[in-house]
């Protein structure tokens, strides 16, 4: 399975357009927040994990981890 990269437009798009600024001060604060995935000089974002965080996989699962 090939999960598809997203730029941070539109990364921005998926969560509702939000700022690009926003979008980094999450990547560093926010548990869960999908994470960056670097090619080259290219920031992308892998659309499963975003997906996931979308429907709060991400936030359940961080949480299992600190249980």
């Amino acid at each position: 399975m090939t999960d598809k990269l997203l730029n941070i437009d539109e990364l921005a798009e998926a969560l509702g357009g939000i700022g690009r600024s926003s979008i980094y001060r999450h990547i560093k604060n926010l548990p869960g927040f999908p994470q960056v995935v670097k090619i080259g000089a290219a920031t992308r974002f892998r659309e499963s994990d975003v997906q996931a965080y979308i429907r709060g996989d991400a936030a359940k699962s961080e949480e299992g981890v600190q249980a």
